[in-house]
């Protein structure tokens, strides 16, 4: 009983701990919406929501599907901090669903800026890529 107190607790309070696990991952995903379509990383994803990195600080209350390899799930941004974002989706994931992103992910991650930096960095050293 104590995940759906969780569950029920303001979102504030329960941003660092969930009730339910949520899968780690980086991929490219569109965010879609009444107005636009723009281009944001999956950042983690549950049943019931996921963490998005958009370019910009996304509005709470916004409707929109969120589109990853072959899937999407329509739901409503319930936080913004910064440029990462969550969304509570309207139906929750199966787990299949959640147990092939994490095979997609596996194969097709994005890298991290930090270590695109770093690649590009070591590249110039070695006098295989110029800046």
């Amino acid at each position: 009983m104590a995940s759906e107190s969780q569950d029920n607790a303001p979102e504030s309070s329960t941003r660092g701990r969930r009730g339910r696990s949520r899968l780690r991952v980086r991929l490219p995903a569109r965010l879609v919406t009444r107005t636009e379509t723009q281009h944001v990383i999956l950042s983690d994803l549950s049943l019931g929501g996921a963490r998005i990195l958009a370019g910009y600080s996304l509005p709470s209350g916004l409707e929109a599907v969120l589109e990853w390899a072959r899937f999407n799930a329509f739901g409503e941004i319930v936080w913004c901090d910064g440029q990462n974002s969550g969304i509570r989706f309207l139906d929750p994931l199966d787990e299949t669903t959640i147990l092939a992103t994490r095979d997609i992910d596996d194969s097709s991650r994005l890298p991290r800026e930090s270590d695109l930096v770093r690649r590009v960095a070591q590249g110039w050293a070695e006098g295989s890529a110029r800046l």
